[in-house]
């Protein structure tokens, strides 16, 4: 299962549709998307947030071999991380591949609209950032956004996504993890520091508040 999270006009489902893989006209991928995006001509099913936990309806296909779980961006993303750890606890059959940040570039260049909290914590979770609409208005905020990581040594991959070129899937959806979390490595290799509840933006005070908090963007800020 591939986790995408991303901005608001990111290109995210467009870009992702180029990994749809058919075996003799049966698509083996699956796309899982939160109710406020639309499927456009991706195959899958939305999924439900209730009682902080998705609610994922079961799809009728078979031979489902690639799963791609769209995070909401409208939901806290500490909260939907959470989930998700238990949900592919709950499921031996799963185990996470890429997890991926999608960034519309504009979003940069807007004073407004604050989201440095939330995009250092899905940098925290995130394989990749690919980074869309990139202009020469924007390309000084992409490359200080770029720059704070690589100075932070976090060890994720940047893409930048080119209108005019084809996305370089594979690269992307590379397997090979290059997050800071480790909370989807093997039991029997993590640490105690490592584990759901040491996390460093799930971990919770006493009162089950969350020591670090990314406050939700409005994204209709202009």
């Amino acid at each position: 299962m591939h986790v995408i999270i991303g901005t608001p006009n990111s290109t995210r489902r467009s870009t992702l549709e180029q990994a749809i893989e058919n075996t003799q006209g049966k698509v083996i991928s699956n796309f899982l998307l939160p109710v406020e995006l639309d499927f456009i001509n991706l195959p899958g099913t939305h999924w439900e947030w209730i009682d902080h936990e998705f609610r994922i309806k079961e799809s009728s296909k078979d031979n489902i071999d690639e799963w791609f779980l769209f995070l909401s961006n409208k939901i806290d993303i500490a909260d939907q991380f959470e989930s998700l750890k238990k949900l592919i606890d709950q499921k031996e059959e799963l185990e996470i591949g890429r997890i991926v940040t999608f960034i519309n570039a504009d979003y940069l260049n807007n004073e407004k609209i604050q989201f440095q909290d939330w995009l250092d914590t899905c940098a925290h979770f995130s394989d990749a950032f690919c980074f869309s609409n990139r202009t020469n208005k924007n390309a000084h905020g992409l490359s200080s956004l770029v720059e704070r990581y690589k100075n932070m040594r976090y060890p994720m991959e940047t893409f930048i996504l080119a209108k005019s070129k084809t996305p370089p899937i594979d690269r992307i959806l590379c397997p090979v993890p290059r997050r800071i979390t480790h909370i989807f490595d093997p039991v029997d290799i993590l640490e105690s520091e490592d584990s759901l509840d040491n996390d460093p933006f799930l971990k919770k005070h006493p009162n089950g508040k969350r020591i670090k908090i990314a406050n939700l963007p409005n994204w209709n800020k202009s």
